[in-house]
């Protein structure tokens, strides 16, 4: 029986804390003891949440290409990178979980070393991509299903058949709604770590009489929860997963406007699947004019939370 959960989130970008918050609280929901750790952008809002975290030190990843990756990562990201694994792994000892949930490959690491049970929590598949990008991530999962007992994918099409040793679920999303004490609004802006452009997109937006407001400006106070903000807007603009998934789990239409070779697959895939609700921008342009359909439109996407249906797949396993 799973008493005790330790998760570990990735600390570059706030999207990876976003998404561990839903799991960590349908676990004490389920009368699980959590213990979260990470760091980065996204400890504000793990620490609004109510969650006590070490602090660790924190790397980042940097290259739109396999080869300025790389180059990164063995410049860079080694120092960093080993006294990350030294601090995770003495504070799994001292957690000592029955179980670890996590993105954070040093975690992971720490977690085989310690014989702790480990899952990874992710959002792409190798399926998204060519030989490029595909190929690391299948050597990736490969060596995660040989230490760990498997990985779980947040997803846009969470019906779609599993992969060997994968699990999808739907998007994971913080719960929360408005009730009524937000005031509704046309288009939430949220640029992400890596947008570029939104400025305009606001700009030309609000010129045509369109109520903006964008994550993260001068009037913008950080939230513990999104989904009550994208519950009041007829649309959100946005680039990562975590958020499309605060989006349309609110039943809130969204354009992904991407940037980053995974933010693209995700896209491109959502197009050439037609999902209600979800469209993909290439421009400028095209992102206020997508907006503006949506705005205009009865369409919207129909997700539930999947944080039930993964944290019964760590716990029934």
């Amino acid at each position: 029986m799973v008493e005790s959960v330790a998760i570990v989130y990735w600390c570059d970008g706030a999207g990876h804390a976003a998404r561990s918050i839903p799991v960590a609280k349908e676990l004490e929901s389920r009368g699980v003891d959590v213990s979260i750790a990470g760091g980065g952008q996204g400890a504000r809002f793990v620490d609004m949440n109510g969650f006590d975290q070490p602090d660790l030190t924190t790397v980042s990843v940097k290259g739109d290409t396999p080869l300025s990756f790389l180059k990164h990562t063995l410049l860079d990201l080694v120092p960093s990178s080993v006294r990350r694994t030294r601090e995770l792994h003495r504070w799994l000892a001292a957690e000592d979980p029955d179980v670890l949930i996590t993105d954070d490959v040093f975690a992971g690491l720490s977690a085989a070393a310690q014989g702790i049970d480990f899952y990874r929590i992710d959002h792409l598949t190798p399926d998204l991509f060519g030989p490029a990008w595909g190929t690391p991530l299948r050597i990736y999962n490969a060596i995660s299903l040989l230490f760990g007992e498997g990985i779980l994918v947040t997803s846009l099409w969470p019906d779609d058949p599993d992969p060997a040793g994968i699990r999808r679920v739907g998007p994971l999303a913080q719960e929360g709604n408005s009730d009524g004490k937000i005031d509704e609004y046309d288009v939430l802006i949220n640029p992400g770590t890596h947008g570029e452009g939104f400025a305009e997109i606001r700009t030309r937006l609000e010129a045509d009489g369109y109520t903006v407001r964008t994550v993260g400006d001068d009037d913008w106070e950080t939230k513990p929860t999104m989904t009550p903000y994208t519950e009041a807007a007829d649309v959100v603009i946005c680039t990562g997963f975590s958020s499309i998934a605060d989006t349309v789990v609110a039943g809130t239409p969204c354009v992904i406007y991407p940037f980053l070779p995974f933010q693209k697959a995700i896209a491109e895939r959502a197009e050439r699947k037609g999902i209600e609700g979800v469209a993909k921008a290439t421009s400028v342009p095209d992102a206020v004019l997508k907006a503006k359909r949506f705005c205009e439109s009865e369409e919207s996407p129909d997700y539930e939370n999947g944080a039930p249906e993964f944290v019964d797949a760590v716990l029934d396993a």
